[in-house]
């Protein structure tokens, strides 16, 4: 099969030069199965509509035609053309289910940075249903902001054949400070930021992250507790730009909720994510962001279901993706799950997850180790300072304050026994 043309859906300002472009080449089957051809013409076309959703790059297909490629296989193509990443696949169908295996390689160095098999099973009525799901659980581990590309960019060296790209690298480095919460990436990853959006002006990604930062400078106390207001003016007045620049774009909107929900404008935060949701329904941060304040106001029956839900549909979560599943747990006082999901959440966090395994061990009885968490926990200035007023502006509930409270009390006496 010929590739000969590299076709290019125009998106809004949020695809533009400073971001990377990638190719989704069409699904190939590698079985003569008459299922298996039909799922594989539609695959590729399924997978770059779910693509769409995302921000964050520029996104071509591969036109078909009867003409040979004089330039070498799609590959070669695609690092003449300034493609930095290739998205293909393979569909096999036998022993009653459809198996499609996806890559992404990166076009500049060939390296293969991601593939997955997935299979469902070989139901003719219900293989478009099952394209769709696939395509959709793909578009989420390959596009989301912690997702196989941005996860890929953001690990590699700047050189300065990208250097169109350092607005885009600075989003990037937002990400990487929010995954974490470290006070020492804050101030380098908001100046960043704060450059790009005089760099590039109409950049929505770039007014929504700093707007997010803001955000995150007024509830932990960056910039002093006599200045929350005014970082939360600041917060909402960019991300509310981000929104104006690209009115459909889920980051965007994503970091407007934000705003105000720390704002306590808890209606129009979750109008807001609900909007951003039908948008992109795949997008694991937004589903995230949508349980996470669903269960900080105490609707854990609903929030928790989509905070595991974001968890299963990325490579490598966050550890505020666990945080609430862990509370809920010490709230049914299921102790030693909890134990073993605030672990995972701590992974990747820099400080509440080590509040949350001191109070499982706490009542586990492992004084040792619920001694070392205290200890670990006291580094997280803005936690440590004032753990209730902490919970509080981030918008907890009397019942979570109270009984996380409580808890982190139980567990100082209990380490100084």
């Amino acid at each position: 099969m010929a590739w000969v043309g590299l076709d290019w859906t125009e998106r809004t300002s949020s695809g533009s030069p400073r971001e990377p472009a990638v190719v989704v080449l069409p699904f190939e089957a590698s079985s003569p199965d008459e299922n298996a051809s039909q799922f594989a013409a539609g695959m590729s076309q399924e997978l770059v509509s779910n693509l769409f959703r995302f921000t964050g790059f520029r996104l071509y297909t591969w036109a078909v035609g009867p003409e040979q490629v004089s330039n070498g296989s799609p590959t070669q193509f695609a690092q003449k053309s300034g493609i930095a990443y290739v998205v293909n696949g393979m569909v096999q169908a036998g022993d009653g289910e459809v198996r499609v295996t996806t890559t992404v390689s990166n076009a500049t160095s060939r390296e293969i940075v991601w593939s997955r098999t997935s299979a469902r099973p070989l139901d003719p009525a219900s293989l478009m249903a099952s394209q769709k799901d696939l395509a959709g659980e793909i578009a989420a581990f390959v596009g989301q902001p912690y997702g196989v590309i941005k996860s890929d960019i953001d690990a590699s060296p700047i050189k300065s054949s990208v250097s169109n790209m350092e607005s885009y690298r600075c989003v990037l480095r937002a990400y990487r400070y929010r995954r974490s919460f470290l006070r020492s990436e804050f101030a380098p990853a908001m100046q960043c930021l704060e450059e790009t959006v005089r760099r590039d002006p109409d950049y929505s990604d770039g007014w929504a992250m700093l707007g997010w930062m803001h955000a995150d400078a007024g509830r932990m106390g960056h910039g002093g507790d006599d200045n929350r207001q005014r970082e939360y003016d600041k917060a909402l007045e960019a991300t509310s730009r981000a929104v104006s620049l690209q009115p459909d774009n889920p980051l965007a909107l994503k970091a407007l909720a934000a705003a105000y929900h720390f704002m306590g404008r808890y209606a129009e935060s979750d109008r807001l994510t609900r909007q951003a949701v039908q948008l992109n329904p795949n997008d694991p941060d937004v589903l995230a962001q949508w349980g996470w304040r669903l269960a900080i106001r105490g609707n854990f029956s609903e929030g928790v279901p989509l905070l595991k839900r974001a968890i299963e549909r990325t490579v490598n979560p966050p550890g505020r993706y666990f945080h609430f599943i862990a509370i809920d747990l010490y709230l049914k006082r299921d102790f030693r799950q909890m134990l073993e999901v605030s672990e995972r959440a701590s992974l990747s966090d820099s400080g509440f997850s080590q509040l949350l395994i001191a109070l499982a061990n706490t009542e586990l009885g492992n004084r040792e180790a619920a001694s070392r968490s205290l200890q670990k926990m006291s580094r997280y200035e803005p936690l440590a300072r004032d753990p209730e007023g902490f919970l509080r502006r981030n918008g907890a509930t009397d019942q979570i304050v109270d009984a996380l409270a409580a808890g982190l009390q139980k567990a100082r006496a209990f380490s100084a026994q």
